[in-house]
């Protein structure tokens, strides 16, 4: 049990022990719960998954249960947004994403109230030999410097992806700002000098994991510290992985840095949704009195290092208070487009995806169609209806490879994406390429039959990743495997773990669809530091757009 969770035990046992005074006996969560109106649901940030527990029990002590699903930040607007009035999709009441500045501008309904309730600084988590070995220890750096340490091939480090994650996003804006010598009122043409694009561009190239949510990007770095020297992202997230004990323990603790030209911070604020009734509202800000209480802002804050927005309430000692310089974030939509438009198609190191495709008898009908779906829209069969959709496209300089497989393995497709042009928003029109129209004619071309080569395919995925690797060193390299059942031919689990051991790791994107094994999709996916996806609760659109920011 982690220490958010026993203390979510102590609040609730609390609660219960302060009902002996009261007339009557004190309810139970159950009753609790069914005496309500509902519980108001709240779709929050990935990274508050481990204090959600304690936050629930707050809630239900003040009367107002509530029930948390978790997504990236821009996931939270865009499913907001498809949610809204007149949608058949159940909605949200309220939103916790980390920053309120993107949903601000996004989500197609202001919300109709909006409450900070603690705050997160971004920060670079170095660990502390490279701190030390860096001079960092006797002077803060700015941006500037921490680009040139990574292009003397000093730091390398873990950020989440700027197109699906906030910490990414606000680290990505934090860097063109400071490029451009501007904390407010960012423009195109600022980041689009010489000298601005260089250090975007050499400060990216130390990005070496990718994730697309700041709470998975975490536990990757503590799979791969060896390999990495720094992880971006919010100092909660940084601070509480130098906390695990035992097994889970990080081998060398991460400083939090602020570079002295700023951060953007994230301000944690609970939004409330249209529509909602006046019972609702009262039920809304209740909510909010119970976790700026100096229960929920002390201790539950304190365990999490999260700052409190209750002025009457000491952050963590852990935390720094030193002041650092806020910058802004972009206050227009299409600047935010473009330059996460350009981070694609012209600043991050390129990529290589390639998809291991199950066209078996049993994918025939629905399924074969959720799939031919799926990369249509990839490659831009649609109009794109959100940002988010589409930066989840296929982008210039990407190489896509498809690797079809029933009984046998079938050929390699390969398709390249053009370099960027001049335009900074020209990657965000790439399903406009001929590389883009070739993949929806592959899509339209996929027909099924036979048995299911699982591992056979998977092991020639690994060839051709390994083979790019070794000739692309500069490409991050990903494996997304679709498949709907067992393995019925070819090469067995042991024999591809065998190959598996004989060359460099690869990361594997496993989705569960139709009848495939939870339990070996996520062995295939632990081998190389992967995660799987679940297609079986939520659409094959929507898993194929979510592993985009792992590529």
């Amino acid at each position: 049990m982690n220490a958010l969770a026993a203390l979510a035990g102590t609040l609730l046992a609390a609660a219960l022990l302060g009902g002996c005074d009261r007339s009557g006996p004190a309810p139970s969560p159950q009753a609790a719960s069914s005496s309500s109106a509902g519980a108001l649901r709240i779709l929050a940030g990935s990274e508050l998954r481990e204090l959600a527990p304690a936050l629930q029990q707050a809630a239900q002590q003040a009367g107002v249960p509530v029930q948390f699903e978790f997504a990236g930040s821009l996931d939270i607007v865009d499913r907001s947004n498809r949610a809204g009035p007149g949608s058949d999709e159940r909605g949200f009441d309220a939103i916790l994403p980390a920053g309120g500045a993107y949903p601000a501008l996004a989500l197609q309904s202001p919300p109709l109230a909006v409450e900070r309730l603690f705050y997160s600084r971004i920060a670079l988590g170095v660990k502390t030999s490279r701190w030390r070995e860096l001079g960092w220890d006797r002077q803060p750096p700015g941006w500037a410097q921490i680009a040139e340490a990574v292009r003397a091939g000093r730091l390398r480090y873990a950020m989440s992806s700027p197109s699906r994650s906030n910490s990414g996003m606000s680290a990505l804006f934090a860097v063109a700002a400071a490029a451009a010598g501007k904390t407010e009122d960012m423009t195109l043409a600022d980041v689009r000098t010489p000298e601005a694009e260089a250090l975007l561009r050499d400060f990216l190239s130390g990005h070496k994991l990718t994730a697309g949510s700041s709470g998975w990007l975490a536990e990757a770095y503590g799979r791969e510290q060896d390999t990495l020297d720094a992880m971006v992202n919010y100092e909660s997230v940084i601070l509480g992985l130098n906390a695990r004990q035992g097994t889970d323990a990080l081998k060398e603790p991460l400083v939090p840095v602020y570079p002295a030209d700023g951060v953007i911070s994230a301000d944690y604020p609970l939004m409330l949704l249209a529509p909602a009734d006046e019972a609702l509202r009262a039920r809304f800000q209740k909510l909010v009195q119970a976790w700026r209480s100096a229960a929920v802002q002390g201790e539950v804050l304190a365990q999490a290092f999260l700052r409190p927005s209750n002025p009457e309430v000491r952050p963590a000692a852990a935390l720094p208070v030193t002041p650092v310089v806020e910058l802004a974030f972009p206050g227009r939509l299409e600047v935010i487009d473009a330059v996460l438009g350009a981070w694609q198609g012209e600043w991050r190191r390129p990529a290589t995806a390639i998809f291991v495709l199950d066209v078996s008898g049993s994918m025939e009908g629905e399924r074969i169609a959720a799939l031919r779906q799926s990369l249509r829209l990839l490659a831009g069969a649609e109009p794109a209806d959100s940002l988010s959709a589409r930066h989840a496209r296929f982008q210039q300089r990407e190489r896509v490879v498809m690797l079809p497989f029933g009984s046998e393995v079938g050929p390699v497709e390969r398709v390249e994406f053009g370099a960027a042009g001049t335009d900074i928003g020209a990657s965000a029109q790439a399903a406009d390429t001929q590389a883009a129209a070739r993949i929806r004619a592959y899509a339209e071309a996929l027909s099924t039959g036979g048995g299911t080569a699982l591992y056979s395919a998977l092991a020639r995925a690994l060839e051709i990743a390994r083979q790019e690797m070794r000739m692309n060193p500069d490409r991050l390299v990903s494996v997304v495997l679709l498949s709907d059942g067992l393995k019925t031919a070819g090469i067995d689990l042991q024999d591809f773990e065998q190959r598996w051991r004989d060359g460099d790791p690869v990361r594997i994107f496993p989705i569960l669809f139709g009848d495939a094994s939870q339990s070996e999709m996520q062995h295939i996916a632990a081998l190389g530091g992967g995660r799987v996806f679940d297609a079986r609760s939520a659409s094959l659109e929507a898993v194929f757009k979510d592993i985009r920011g792992y590529q």
